[in-house]
């Protein structure tokens, strides 16, 4: 369950106060506080309208994690952009905190003190029973930062798809790939291996080779968030390329394995289907190194069937599911 509420600058009537310069997309399960409560709850902590406002965008999706809740709060203000993780024991002590964390925002000059909301008032005992009056002690300022929250937590992943590689193979070639991946705020780090459908390289149609082809290696990369649900950033692997070829229609055909490190780089993009469900995506181009070319023994001499291009280009797609 979620919700968006936006509020915007504006000249404010006689009998209504200005609207806070707030734009809160809310996304929390089913029995959270809402987007209004969080909103309502940032206007009762400033209580009253700034003197000197901000304009802040706030996007807050919570998610179950286990017997808690996370908090991934993003916060833009002018052209500065921040990612916050907040973990609780129930969503509505999220709520609370994402409230105090936008009000912060929209007017720094306050302190932590000074958001927590006014008690209500009690009725005064009668004079005979009233005892001297104590003055409270002051809370001591803080600096007008964040309220303290816990380091991003890092979660498992596994991944199955498909790829489509051009120019490391004779043809076009169709690939299984499967990974596991840590991801940790917006780094991801992990190990992928894939494994690419036979193709074949033909001379004078009756001889040639078929090829088989296996990759594993490790990646990294930084996503940046461009949505609710999609992030997008820079990735690079190192691989290392298994070639096994097999001759035919010749007299005495043989079978050659070769291997050579490849590097990758490229872009990788998420889509959050569900809170442990997504999509993913990549655009890689290959750059192998001391590749060999691939050669056909024949009577009248060797044909040469294939060289790996520089670069060859790989796209891939599949799903990934975050472990608990």
């Amino acid at each position: 369950m979620g919700g968006i509420v936006t509020s915007a600058t504006t000249a404010a009537r006689a009998h209504e106060p200005p609207a806070l310069p707030l734009e809160l997309a809310w996304e929390a399960p089913a029995g959270c506080p809402d987007a209004a409560f969080v909103a309502a709850r940032v206007e009762a902590i400033l209580r009253g309208p700034p003197e000197a406002p901000v304009a802040v965008v706030a996007r807050g999706t919570v998610e179950r994690a286990g017997a808690a809740y996370h908090l991934a709060l993003t916060l833009r203000t002018g052209d500065l952009e921040e990612t916050r993780a907040i973990d609780a024991a129930s969503c509505a002590a999220l709520a609370e905190a994402a409230a105090v964390v936008v009000a912060l925002a929209i007017d720094p000059s306050r302190d932590e003190a000074s958001t927590a909301p006014a008690p209500a008032p009690t009725p005064a005992p009668a004079p005979v029973a009233a005892p001297p009056p104590r003055t409270a002690r002051p809370k001591p300022k803080r600096s007008p930062s964040s309220p303290r929250t816990p380091s991003p937590v890092s979660r498992v992943a596994l991944g199955v798809g498909g790829a489509l590689g051009l120019g490391s193979l004779p043809e076009a070639s169709g690939a299984v790939l499967v990974s596991g991946t840590l991801r940790h705020d917006r780094v991801r780090v992990g190990l992928l291996g894939s494994v690419t459908m036979p193709v074949s390289a033909t001379f004078d149609r009756t001889a040639g080779a078929t090829f088989h082809q296996l990759e594993v290696g490790a990646f990294g990369s930084y996503l940046v968030p461009i949505g609710a649900r999609v992030s997008v950033g820079p990735a690079a692997n190192l691989e290392l390329s298994h070639v096994r070829v097999r001759g035919f229609g010749i007299r005495a055909p043989k079978l050659t394995t070769t291997f050579w490190p490849t590097a990758v780089v490229g872009a990788r993009l998420e889509v959050r289907i569900a809170s442990r469900l997504g999509l993913f995506s990549r655009a890689e181009g290959l750059f192998p190194f001391a590749a060999p070319a691939f050669s056909l023994a024949t009577a009248e001499g060797g044909v040469r069937l294939h060289e790996p291009a520089l670069p060859s280009l790989r796209l891939s797609l599949g799903l990934e599911i975050v472990l608990p």
